[in-house]
């Protein structure tokens, strides 16, 4: 009978290596840091925004250099000669501006300037321009380069022409025949910048200024006010009880706003909130859907939430920032949205989470818009999105 060898068996297979599940706490921790890290690239966006928002005023400089500053209107007051330091104020003074104003481009970047029609009109005392003299100049204290229109100057039933110098206006009148009261009245058109200001110099005064801008703010505080969505109106009146004093310049100021640049450099304060706020969304879909989402997911969802600032600056230098920002907004939930549908093979969740980023966008966007309110409403929205987090943390169990 043959012995027939028969070999051992191989050794069993060891057993296959069970990684211990990482607990909540640890994973939130981690989350904090990676959001932390995440920073790193919204630092790099907001550099990259203030490096062109450098560039914008620079040429924002070159094109309100070429069409005008800020146009002051002084005067008319009468001297006895062009330097006289001494001089005669109106006793009434009444002006009224019109603006209209209008943004230039060059490039990608714009200057907001404006175009104005100035009325001025009053009377002096006849005594006081007589004891001037025989003649007397009247002085109106404005750059030569800003004015586009004049009209002569009207003195009683009398027109003078206008002298122009660089920085003022003469007009030589005679005190001849002059009554009492001696009125007068011209106009002119004048394009500027930033602002136009008209200085107080009767002895009772009334200064108005109206007409289109989208953000006005005011020189000394206006007896009345009213601002619209683009157009406004303000008015001074001096009633001539302080009439040894100078009542200074009223004046609006015409600025584009709270710039696209500064939006997108506002916007990215609320970028550590946001990504944190989506990564407890995020982990509790994990914890709901019982499926393990690995760091590195979180970490490209979180870089989806970076690349949104530079879409938002990207497309801001092309468009309104309202505009942008929805695009962006749009572009960023439905890639993160469809990134979790794939990943947790759910539309249920991808449409919850779309939901939660939508009103997480949502509401920055209208503490941008409403900065007065930014500080309130921001509370009352974070303090929304703890309680909905306490809630929705109490699915979390213990390992």
């Amino acid at each position: 009978m043959m012995n027939s060898y028969i070999p051992p068996l191989p050794p069993p297979p060891p057993p296959p290596f069970e990684r211990k599940p990482m607990s909540y706490g640890v994973k939130i921790l981690l989350l904090g840091l990676q959001g932390a890290l995440l920073m790193i690239g919204a630092l790099s966006i907001w550099l990259m925004s203030y490096s062109r928002e450098g560039r914008s005023r620079e040429v924002a400089q070159q094109i309100v250099q070429d069409w005008g500053r800020e146009v002051y209107v002084n005067g008319p007051v009468a001297v006895a000669n062009r330097d006289s330091a001494e001089c005669v104020r109106p006793e009434e003074f009444v002006c009224h501006a019109q603006v209209g104003t209008m943004s230039l481009h060059r490039n990608i970047y714009e200057a907001e300037v404006f175009n104005a029609g100035v009325s001025l009109s009053g009377s002096f005392c006849g005594d006081s321009l007589r004891a001037l003299g025989d003649t007397v100049i009247l002085k109106l204290s404005l750059a030569k380069k800003q004015i586009q229109r004049l009209s002569p100057l009207t003195v009683g039933d009398r027109k003078t022409e206008w002298s122009v110098a660089e920085d003022c206006l003469l007009a030589r009148v005679s005190t001849a025949g002059m009554t009492a009261r001696v009125g007068f009245s011209t106009d002119f058109d004048v394009r500027g910048s930033g602002g136009v200001y008209v200085k107080r110099v009767g002895i009772k005064s009334s200064v108005s200024i109206d007409g289109e801008a989208s953000n006005p703010s005011f020189e000394s505080l206006p007896d009345e006010r009213n601002v619209w969505k683009n157009r406004f109106s303000a008015s001074w009146r001096d009633s001539g009880l302080h009439s040894g004093s100078d009542s200074g310049y009223a004046g609006a100021e015409f600025l584009i706003g709270v710039d696209r640049y500064q939006k997108v450099s506002r916007s990215l304060k609320y970028a550590f909130i946001i990504i944190m706020l989506t990564y407890i969304s995020v982990l509790l879909a994990e914890v709901v859907m019982k499926r393990t989402i690995p760091l590195l997911n979180y970490f490209l969802i979180g870089a989806a939430l970076i690349l949104f600032y530079s879409l938002l600056l990207a497309f801001s230098e092309h468009m309104s920032f309202g505009a942008s920002y929805m695009i962006a907004s749009f572009m960023t939930v439905a890639l993160i949205a469809g990134y979790m549908w794939r990943m947790l093979v759910s539309w249920k969740v991808a449409l919850v989470i779309g939901a939660i980023l939508t009103g997480f966008y949502a509401s920055c966007y209208i503490m941008l818009s409403l900065s007065t309110y930014a500080l309130l409403l921001g509370s009352l929205i974070l303090f929304a999105a703890l309680a909905a987090m306490m809630y929705g943390s109490l699915h979390i169990r213990r390992h």
